[in-house]
């Protein structure tokens, strides 16, 4: 089964190499930063678009950040709407090394699996949408927690990810990596969709982008419900996306982006297997009473441009956030007559600000570059947890209720040198001062605080070998900021110590085909395990990742795109502590995954003097080994999507189909000890759970563009 999955994996992008004739590419390096990617630094043009013969002759634009690092990978619009999307966390399945689950209901943020991470809900992985940080502090059911529900699929224009601490301006939270969604529509008037499928889903979406403005201009709007694929898994939600781009004056303007987003989700929890191995509907639920509601309103403004050699940009935000979220884990283990039920809830508000000036320098040769930045944030957050009665629903217990306030102020710069004709050297250094503040209600208001900072060099090389193809090789040092309710009063706030390499090559046709192969290895000084039986993260040893990742992409042509990102990993323990041994694998982690992407489209007619065209899109998940606790490995995963349009003028059809084959997978799989028989005697031994990963899933959708 192993080798048919990985046929059908790998041919498909391969066919982008060979399905166009070659052509001439005169592509040159990039003029403009893409959409919303301001926040990094910019730099000098690729060293491999300079005439290696003749320096008189070449030509230096400063433009679009070059890669860190060899494992560098970006998905434009073709590639993100290959296959189906049903939101934009199912866009991170494209990104090599990415895969998804959401064992708790439509509306909880996804668990996150990246480059021999389990990021859970973002710890280990830094998120930025139009320039503003999704990932949370100290929240309440996992630091860093990064929920995507409030972005439609369609007005992600791309996908960047930057694998590694080894750019200055990735700050907490980027361990694995960072990944910057840049938004913009396309579609010049109204944009109408209405569609139905599997389950009762319903979906609404309404855009507007005005004919002859930039693309980043816009405003979306999106309903969705579902009563789910089984009990307890309903869901619903509204959300609203606008940006707007307004030139002030020669080389500056003024971005505005505004989001609003509420949702409300069931959950069934997780089944023990032993019962869907009896004959337990594996569709079902212990306790339909499980789900939450989240909302996300959101408000930034950035003043971005040029200034004769220094280009800048300025960035505030402000973010309101809020979550409340019930589930049970262990059923009746800790109460055998009352229950496990929890109840967390989470309120934010985040006020921060991003800034940069970069220009060209010349301190070895007139082709280098010096960046400097700044960011501050504040965050101020209610947050409690409590038991919950499985039969009166009431709180019958409060385990968590405090207010803490959060501050981060970071300063980088960033160099690019050139000491060579061929090599480039860019590197710098951050600095991040953090400070954290508690007021615990339930120890009649006591009040501790602590405060750090961390000091993290970058330093990559990129040298070219030859016209489209590059080495490179890449260091960082990060950090991962504690959870603040940990601290105690006046402790220096330890930090997870991050140490990251990797070496490898950039191969590229101009636009047309892009390789990238590299391999790379990640230390943590200390790490984090989620531990289901009590519902929150628990300190293991330290880790590491060693692995490599592959990255193909083809578009030859208008009408062919195909991706291939496969990446494998061994995820392991370095000390030994507690239940940790040395050598074991980290919990969770998959070994192997691949993902691969094609989508073709050919006009085929002109009935009544107007094109008709189809498109064909297939998107293939494989995971390989995945480890959990006590030594044991939980399925594999193999999963094919597809999506089939047509479209006549302004009006398109569309079926998507997920999980074709309807293939049983569970998106979760945990071991641990649980009791689900309310006043019944618990077992203490550990027992596999399973949460369901969805069954076939079909929707149709009809668009109208006036």
């Amino acid at each position: 089964m192993f080798y048919f999955k990985w046929l059908c994996l790998c041919p498909l992008p391969l066919l982008g190499a060979v399905a166009a004739p070659a052509r001439a590419d005169t592509t040159s390096a990039p003029t403009t930063p893409p959409a919303n990617a301001s926040h990094a630094a910019t730099e000098v043009a690729p060293i491999d678009s300079i005439d290696d013969d003749s320096d008189e002759d070449a030509i230096y634009v400063h433009g679009a950040p070059l890669p860190r690092s060899a494992g560098h990978s970006e998905r434009t619009r073709r590639v993100l709407s290959a296959a189906p999307s049903r939101t934009a966390s199912d866009l991170l399945l494209t990104v090599p090394g990415t895969f998804v689950t959401q064992h708790s209901g439509e509306g909880k943020a996804h668990q996150i699996f990246f480059r021999g991470f389990d990021a859970l809900h973002g710890q280990d992985l830094e998120l930025w949408v139009g320039g503003a940080p999704v990932n949370e502090v100290s929240h309440i059911h996992g630091q860093g927690y990064a929920d995507l529900h409030f972005l439609m699929p369609e007005v992600v224009q791309r996908v960047r990810a930057r694998p590694g601490p080894f750019s200055p301006d990735q700050g907490d939270f980027a361990v694995a990596g960072s990944i910057d969604f840049d938004l913009g529509f396309e579609e010049p008037g109204f944009t109408l969709k209405g569609s139905v499928g599997s389950f009762g889903a319903r979906r609404a979406f309404i855009a507007y982008h005005p004919e002859g403005m930039s693309h980043e201009t816009f405003g979306a709007f999106e309903s969705y419900s579902s009563d789910g694929f089984g009990v307890g898994r309903a869901a619903e939600r509204s959300t609203a996306v606008g940006q707007l781009v307004q030139p002030l004056s020669r080389g500056v303007e003024l971005r505005l982006l505004t989001t609003s987003y509420s949702g409300r989700f069931g959950s069934a929890g997780v089944l023990r297997l032993a019962d869907v191995e009896a004959g337990a509907d594996r569709f079902g639920s212990y306790d339909t009473a499980q789900g939450g509601h989240s909302a996300r309103h959101q408000l930034l403004a950035e003043l971005r441009g040029a200034s004769g050699e220094h280009r800048f940009h300025f960035t505030p935000y402000l973010t309101l956030r809020q979550l409340t979220l019930r589930h049970n884990f262990t059923g009746f283990l800790q109460d055998p007559v009352g229950g496990d039920a929890t109840q967390q809830q989470n309120g934010s508000t985040t006020l921060g600000f991003r800034a940069a000036v970069s220009r060209a320098l010349e301190i070895v040769s007139p082709h280098d570059s010096v960046s400097v930045g700044l960011a501050g944030r504040g965050d101020f957050i209610e947050q409690s947890d409590r038991r919950l009665s499985v039969v009166t629903r009431e709180v019958s217990a409060t385990q968590v209720d405090a207010t803490v306030s959060a501050a981060a102020l970071s300063g980088w710069v960033d160099l690019s040198l050139r000491p060579v004709r061929r090599l480039a050297v860019r590197g710098g250094a951050r600095i991040d001062a953090l400070s954290y503040g508690v007021t615990d209600h339930l120890r009649q208001g006591q009040v501790s605080s602590a405060q750090g900072a961390h000091v993290g060099p970058k330093l990559s090389l990129d040298f070219a070998i030859a016209p489209g193809a590059r080495a490179l090789a890449s260091y960082g040092e990060g950090f991962r900021s504690p959870q603040a309710r940990s601290l105690g009063d006046g402790e220096r706030t330890p930090f997870t110590r991050v140490r990251s390499y990797e070496l490898g090559l950039r191969l590229a046709e101009g636009r047309r085909v892009s390789l990238g192969l590299a391999g790379f290895h990640t230390a943590l000084s200390d790490d984090v395990v989620f531990v289901e039986a009590l519902a929150k993260n628990v300190a293991t040893p330290a880790t590491r990742r060693v692995g490599g990742v592959l990255d193909f992409v083809a578009e030859p042509t208008p009408g062919f795109t195909s991706a291939l990102g496969a990446t494998y990993t061994r995820a392991s323990f370095t000390e030994t502590s507690g239940d940790y041994l040395a050598g074991a694998r980290v919990p969770f982690v998959p070994e192997l995954t691949v993902r691969s992407d094609l989508a073709a489209t050919r006009q085929l007619a002109q009935p009544f003097g107007r094109p008709l065209s189809a498109g064909l899109g297939v998107g293939l998940t494989y995971l390989y080994r995945r480890p959990i606790p006590y030594g044991e490995l939980g399925d594999d995963v193999f999963l094919m999507d597809v999506k089939a349009s047509a479209r006549l003028a302004g009006v398109e059809l569309s079926l998507e189909a997920m999980n074709l084959l309807d293939l049983p997978w569970n998106d979760g799989e945990f071991v641990y000890a649980s009791s689900f028989e309310r006043g019944g005697t618990p077992s203490l031994v550990p027992a596999r759970h399973v949460s369901a990963g969805a069954p076939r899933t079909l929707m149709a959708t009809l668009s109208l563009t006036i």
